[in-house]
């Protein structure tokens, strides 16, 4: 009987346990808010690492293109080494995230954040920064201590372009024939 009660007990204290979001992880450390667009349009865009507003110049970054199609590619780059694409796919809408899968001709892994929330900074109403949910936003909560906005753009992808539909195809076409290098990710001689 005492087993039981228990049993019980644990089960009210584990239902009454609230699911704490990514969201929710964020806010406890700085104010931001969610972009609540649910249509995908409105994220199709460039996501650049760093934001222009931290860095202003940076020697190596990466970028994530979210298309209004539903497709999306992740490139990284550096001074010393050329614009390469490190993963491509599909993307949509889930739970209130952004969720990447890649596209089967990516053979290798690709090191990506798969989930993403997005958000605003409440005193810069027009922006969008993409923050991965994995790595980047634990590393935000560890790092936030003293600057928190500043730790947010550290590790943030922030919105420095949007696309139209009309312009997708070319903007894909120009980042596969510059960017595209499988050969790169193969494994060498055996």
């Amino acid at each position: 009987m005492i087993g039981i009660v228990i049993v019980l007990l644990l089960g009210q204290i584990g239902a009454g346990t609230p699911h704490v979001t990514p969201l929710d992880r964020l806010q406890a450390k700085v104010q931001v808010d969610p972009i609540n667009e649910e249509a995908p349009r409105r994220l199709a865009g460039k996501y650049s690492n760093p934001p222009k507003e931290l860095f202003g110049g940076s020697l190596s970054g990466d970028d994530l293109y979210l298309f209004p199609d539903g497709t999306y590619i992740s490139c990284e780059w550096a001074d010393i080494e050329p614009l390469t694409l490190r993963d491509k796919g599909a993307w949509k809408l889930a739970d209130r995230l952004v969720v990447l899968t890649s596209d089967s001709d990516v053979t290798w892994d690709p090191g990506a954040e798969r989930k993403y929330v997005a958000v605003r900074r409440r005193s810069h109403r027009h922006e969008i920064l993409l923050v991965g949910v994995a790595r980047d936003l634990s590393y935000f909560e560890e790092n936030a201590k003293e600057d928190p906005e500043t730790e947010l753009l550290v590790v943030a992808k922030e919105q420095a372009k949007t696309f139209r539909p009309a312009t997708t195809a070319k903007a894909k076409t120009e980042l596969m024939k510059q960017a595209w290098r499988p050969e790169y990710f193969r494994a060498g001689p055996r």
